[in-house]
This record gives structure tokens, sequence and C-alpha cells, in this order.
């Protein structure tokens, strides 16, 4: 019977509560500074799921599984890495301009983009980040229970059993910190790119959004190259992190905030 360590497993049980209270904590402190109006935040939030989790993987489970030709190209690590980092950029840029563009409030101000960032990168916080490590942790725990097997193959889930033994054999305090530090690290290029596009709407310049998306594939691309094991994690961590601070440096504080007198939600 395959065991995971209980102190990774606690380790891993803080992360997803670390990250996700992160959005939280980024709220509570963005809103003594901005208007932050709860419809931005919802679009942001709406966006996010609807580009990235419904359209982009649609598009990714007919062309890696569904079309057999596709799916034997995009085999090829390089043409993988180019495809993947190219595709989240192309998705969520466009989605973050239509939705810039067309759904927050009008007029808006520099609260406005950082609203948005907030319920972009908060969902996928959440999504992504907290209910993976969640879900480690609940697998760990079955395992270590000897029911892994079992829960797996009766929700039709038994042939990934070598795959999550593979991801449990890797936890520890150390991965769960890389986690956490990895998901601060994607919220504060959600920001970034947020703000870069929330410029190319204000100066009406599309060219600006085809800049986003590949600054954002450029972001995607560490994670790209891990996945097909070019990468150890502890590289493609302190890449995000520098990547992060870099954009961060460039593109951030948006001038402007709260006018006095205002309501901080809307």
């Amino acid at each position: 019977m395959f065991t995971v360590a209980i102190p990774a497993l606690v380790a891993h049980a803080i992360a997803a509560l670390l990250i996700a209270s992160v959005p939280v904590v980024a709220w509570f402190w963005l809103r003594r500074r901005f208007d932050l109006a709860w419809r931005d935040i919802g679009v942001g939030a709406a966006v996010f799921v609807v580009f990235a989790l419904v359209l982009e993987r649609t598009l990714h489970l007919y062309l890696l599984q569904l079309n057999p030709t596709t799916a034997h190209w995009l085999r090829m690590p390089v043409l993988f890495v180019i495809y993947g980092a190219l595709m989240a950029g192309l998705f969520e840029e466009s989605g973050r301009w239509l939705g810039l563009r067309f759904l927050v409030r009008k007029p808006g101000g520099a609260a406005t983009p950082v609203a948005y960032a907030l319920g972009h990168a908060g969902i996928e916080a959440w999504l992504v980040g907290a209910a993976s490590q969640a879900q480690m942790v609940m697998f760990g725990i079955a395992s270590n229970r000897g029911e892994l097997e079992s829960r797996l193959a009766a929700s039709g889930a038994d042939a990934m059993v070598g795959t999550i033994h593979a991801m449990l054999a890797q936890l520890s305090p150390w991965l769960a910190l890389g986690a956490v530090s990895e998901r601060i690290a994607a919220m504060l290029i959600q920001f970034t790119l947020t703000l870069v596009v929330w410029h190319a709407v204000r100066q009406r310049r599309f060219v600006i959004v085809v800049l986003a998306v590949l600054l954002h594939a450029l972001a995607d691309l560490p994670a790209a190259l891990y996945q097909v094991h070019v990468l150890p994690l502890a590289v493609t961590e302190a890449i995000y992190a520098v990547a992060a601070v870099l954009l961060a440096a460039t593109c951030w504080p948006p001038q402007g905030g709260r006018k006095i007198g205002e309501s901080s939600l809307r």
C-alpha cells in the first residue's frame, strides 16, 4: 500500500488554505485604496472560467485527445510547449480584452482593471491552486487508508492510479511552499497583464493585446517546459517569481484610486 507522510499532507492542506486566503487578503488591502466594484470583480472571474476553463480546455480535449492527427503532432515536446503557451495567452488575453472593453462598468478609472484582475486572479487561485492542493491531500488520505484504487475504479479513473501515485510521491513541505509562492507569482502576473490589456482598451490599440498574448505565453513557458521534463520544479518556480517581480515593477501601480466620499463597493 502506497502511503504519504503526514507532515507532507499537513503542509499541502495548509498550502490550500493559504492559497485560498490570498485573494481575500488582496481584496481587503486593495479596497482601502481603490473603489472596487463587485461587477468588475465578477466579470474578471466569469471571463477566466469561460475562456480558460471551458473554451480553452475544450480545444485541448479535441486537439490533444479526440483528433488523432493533432494529438500525434502535439506529442512532440517542442510543438506541445509552443501550443500550450500560445493557447493559454490567446484565450485568456482575448477574453480579458473583451471583458475590459465591453463588460466592465463605464466609465472606469484605475480601479476597474484592479477589480477585474482581482476577480480573474482570485478565481484562478481558488479553482486551480487551492483546489489542486486540496485534491492531492484527499488523494493522499485515501491512499493512506488503502482506498485510493477502489475510489478511482468506482469513478472510472482507475487508469490514472500510476500518475496519481507519482504525484503523491513528490508531496513534501517544500513542494507545498513552492505551490504557494507560484500562486502568488501567478496572481501578480495576472494583475500586470490586466493592466497591459487595460492600456490597450483605453488607447484603442489592439497591438497591445498581441503584446499581452506574447507576455502571457512567455509567462507560461516555464510551466510548459516543466510538463515535458525540461525544467525541474524548483527552477520553474524561481523563474515565475522573477518574472512576476519584473512585470509588476514595469506596470504597477496604476495611477488613481478611490475618490473622496466614494463607497468602496458597488
